[in-house]
């Protein structure tokens, strides 16, 4: 395999920068090192790279850096996960209007100082990777577009069997990243950003109801989970394009995993196990249609990703429900939603 991560930590600018700095960053650029280093399917230290402040420091460092992870994809079986820490801002009077990543000589409100999310969206899709992820922890993160074909930054495209994963600080309407530690997190992990130390403490505990690996599903689900535990924090947002709930990929070190035994019977059973493992049991759900009605409501109510997978199901309900009765019994739960606006 040639699967590659590349983590950017950009919290020091110059005095005269008018970007406040903040040690939480680059301490979360080096966890996300050590926790790589720590994962068997990471663990390999030519597979990541921690980039160094002085290689942080123009767009062209950061530049650099992204195209030697993104060239080292070799195929399907590869995985591009880059991970973004820092500052970021949104500018709509600039072409296109999007998101800017600062580097280390970044100035406040010069534009032409940060780093388009423009050039980093098209240096990771065109990798030959067939799973690409961006985790972005920054302020206008959700700002951000599916990494897809149809993303309002379009740049050119390698391979897709997997599809893309944009992981984000925050969600909604919210446009700010808490920079500053959370006290709720066990050491060293108590010195990174929120939304780092909340995502790097689940690699560390893993996730005892879960397989063997920590998939794109799971990941975003425990960051949730735990981030809601401290009350305090935004709830981070995932966009996927092809990639599955269910793709693997961190490896899960929870102790004593107690893989599922049983298959859920409620509605909120099944909106959980949709959006750790995507449709991998969707069969199973299916064969209640009325039910499997139900839990495609609710879905439509929740957050972005949520509405996404309801469309997914909802597209092969008219696959999977061949018998005209089942399919009139779940089209029963849905229709009312539908004619109500839900």
């Amino acid at each position: 395999m040639a699967s590659r991560a590349l983590v950017i930590g950009v919290g020091t600018y110059d005095d005269d920068s008018g970007i406040d700095g903040y040690p939480t960053i680059e301490a979360s650029a080096r966890a996300y090192g050590a926790a790589l280093a720590r994962d068997p399917q990471w663990g390999d230290a030519s597979r990541f790279t921690v980039l160094e402040p002085r290689r942080a420091r123009t767009a062209d460092g950061v530049m650099r850096a992204l195209h030697e992870a993104a060239a080292a994809g070799e195929g399907p079986q590869d995985t591009l996960l880059v991970v973004y820490v820092g500052h970021g801002a949104y500018w709509q009077d600039v072409p296109g209007g999007q998101v800017h990543f600062a580097v280390g000589s970044s100035r406040i409100n010069e534009p032409w100082t940060w780093l388009s999310a423009w050039y980093v969206y098209r240096a990771i899709r065109k990798s030959k990777a067939g799973l690409k992820v961006l985790i972005a922890d920054c302020c206008y993160s959700n700002m951000l577009p599916h990494l897809g074909p149809e993303s309002a930054l379009p740049g050119a495209l390698g391979t897709r069997l997997q599809g893309t994963c944009v992981l984000t600080a925050v969600g909604g309407n919210i446009h700010n990243a808490w920079a500053d530690a959370c006290a709720n997190l066990p050491g060293p992990l108590d010195t990174c950003t929120p939304f780092s130390g909340h995502l790097l403490n689940v690699l560390g505990q893993g996730m005892p109801d879960h397989s063997d690996d920590l998939t794109l599903g799971a990941l975003r689900a425990g960051i949730d989970e735990s981030m809601q535990e401290c009350g305090v924090h935004h709830a981070p947002r995932m966009l996927l394009n092809d990639a599955s709930e269910a793709t693997a990929l961190f490896t899960n070190h929870a102790k004593g995993r107690r893989p599922r035994t049983r298959t859920p019977t409620t509605v909120d059973e099944w909106v959980r196990e949709l959006l750790l493992n995507g449709e991998r049991n969707l069969g199973d759900l299916m064969s209640r249609p009325d039910l499997a009605g139900r839990v495609v409501v609710r879905l439509k109510t929740g957050d972005e990703q949520s509405r996404d997978l309801a469309r997914r199901v909802d597209l092969r309900a008219g696959e999977l429900l061949i018998n005209p009765v089942d399919f009139v019994r779940y089209w029963g739960e849905i229709e009312p939603a539908m004619l109500g606006g839900g």
